[in-house]
Protein backbone atom coordinates (compact mmCIF):
# COMPACT_ATOMS: atom_id res chain seq x y z
CA UNK A 1 0.00 0.00 0.00
CA UNK A 2 1.27 3.47 -0.90
CA UNK A 3 2.47 5.46 2.19
CA UNK A 4 0.61 8.55 0.96
CA UNK A 5 -2.60 6.53 0.69
CA UNK A 6 -2.05 5.12 4.19
CA UNK A 7 -1.65 8.63 5.57
CA UNK A 8 -4.84 9.83 3.89
CA UNK A 9 -6.71 6.75 5.07
CA UNK A 10 -5.47 7.26 8.64
CA UNK A 11 -6.57 10.90 8.56
CA UNK A 12 -10.01 9.96 7.26
CA UNK A 13 -10.50 7.23 9.87
CA UNK A 14 -9.32 9.55 12.67
CA UNK A 15 -11.72 12.28 11.54
CA UNK A 16 -14.65 9.87 11.33
CA UNK A 17 -14.01 8.37 14.78
CA UNK A 18 -13.52 11.78 16.40
CA UNK A 19 -16.59 13.19 14.66
CA UNK A 20 -18.71 10.26 15.81
CA UNK A 21 -17.55 10.68 19.41
CA UNK A 22 -18.28 14.43 19.33
CA UNK A 23 -21.69 13.74 17.82
CA UNK A 24 -22.53 11.28 20.59
CA UNK A 25 -21.34 13.68 23.31
CA UNK A 26 -23.26 16.66 21.96
CA UNK A 27 -26.30 14.48 21.35
CA UNK A 28 -26.26 13.61 25.05
CA UNK A 29 -25.53 17.09 26.35
CA UNK A 30 -26.74 16.07 29.78
CA UNK A 31 -23.50 14.08 30.09
CA UNK A 32 -21.45 17.24 29.61
CA UNK A 33 -23.56 19.13 32.16
CA UNK A 34 -23.33 16.21 34.59
CA UNK A 35 -19.55 16.15 34.45
CA UNK A 36 -19.44 19.89 35.22
CA UNK A 37 -16.12 20.82 33.70
CA UNK A 38 -15.51 24.33 32.40
CA UNK A 39 -15.48 25.07 28.66
CA UNK A 40 -11.68 25.14 28.52
CA UNK A 41 -11.61 21.71 30.15
CA UNK A 42 -13.82 20.36 27.37
CA UNK A 43 -11.43 21.78 24.78
CA UNK A 44 -8.45 20.14 26.48
CA UNK A 45 -10.28 16.81 26.70
CA UNK A 46 -11.29 17.05 23.03
CA UNK A 47 -7.71 17.76 21.94
CA UNK A 48 -6.33 14.89 24.04
CA UNK A 49 -9.01 12.56 22.71
CA UNK A 50 -8.17 13.55 19.13
CA UNK A 51 -4.46 12.97 19.70
CA UNK A 52 -5.10 9.57 21.28
CA UNK A 53 -7.34 8.46 18.41
CA UNK A 54 -4.83 9.75 15.84
CA UNK A 55 -1.99 7.87 17.55
CA UNK A 56 -3.94 4.61 17.73
CA UNK A 57 -5.13 4.79 14.12
CA UNK A 58 -1.61 5.54 12.90
CA UNK A 59 -0.24 2.59 14.91
CA UNK A 60 -2.80 0.29 13.29
CA UNK A 61 -2.40 1.53 9.70
CA UNK A 62 1.30 2.47 9.65
CA UNK A 63 3.64 0.19 7.74
CA UNK A 64 5.82 -1.98 9.90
Amino acid sequence: MNPSFRHKLASLITTLIFGYILYRVFERMIFVVWVQIPWWGLIIVAVLLFLAIDYLVNRIIAPK
